[in-house]
């Protein structure tokens, strides 16, 4: 119950958004497209600015081996961190681009999985999908710190662990019919390349 008032409170002073992108006329119809947001839910997400040009906060982890990770050990090259879980259906339909990009990058780039998850979870996953990353399990009370409530969710680190830019999922592309699909990674790859 006190879960539930915790939401209510969160879901006060919150309104849904339509905001009309666009109106075409075809022969007896007026059709609008329209995009909807939720005013007032930046308690929901963090855009994370507070983190930009700073160091990445430091954390003491273990990988799906069982090796101890710091934010030590990553430094010397840039790094992406991914934020994820295993029912995440937008982080799985990013995956094979991602795989992509760490296939190309992954000498010059550390390719860093982050998730709260166990590691027999995220080992039971990974029998059934592909995701190439370093897997580092069991993060939940770093990524409380956090305040991780949106997936997926990217950060990009410069040699020096220093925190350069962050983004949610690959952004989305128009194909030539105007559908919405996953994009190709290039902004990804630019803000990689950026960073060497």
């Amino acid at each position: 119950m006190q879960q539930q008032e915790k939401l209510g409170d969160k879901l006060k002073g919150m309104s849904l958004v339509a905001h009309t992108t666009r109106t075409e006329t075809k022969q007896d119809s007026v059709i609008h497209f329209v995009t909807f947001g939720v005013k007032g839910a930046e308690s929901f997400t963090n855009n994370f600015s507070d983190y930009l040009e700073k160091p990445f906060p430091d954390f003491k982890l273990s990988d799906l081996k069982g090796k101890e990770i710091t934010l030590e050990d990553l430094k010397g090259k840039p790094t992406i961190i991914n934020f994820w879980f295993t029912r995440c259906a937008p982080c799985i339909v990013e995956m094979p681009i991602l795989n992509k990009i760490k296939e190309e990058y992954s000498s010059d780039f550390n390719f860093v999985a982050l998730t709260f998850e166990t590691q027999q979870d995220v080992e039971k996953f990974l029998e059934k999908y592909d995701f190439t990353f370093n897997h580092i399990v069991g993060a939940k009370d770093f990524m409380d710190k956090m305040e991780i409530k949106a997936y997926p969710l990217n950060f990009f680190l410069d040699k020096n662990g220093i925190v350069k830019e962050v983004k949610y999922g690959i952004p989305k592309i128009k194909d030539e019919n105007g559908e919405i699909k996953m994009g190709d990674g290039k902004k990804f790859i630019e803000i990689l390349q950026d960073l060497r």
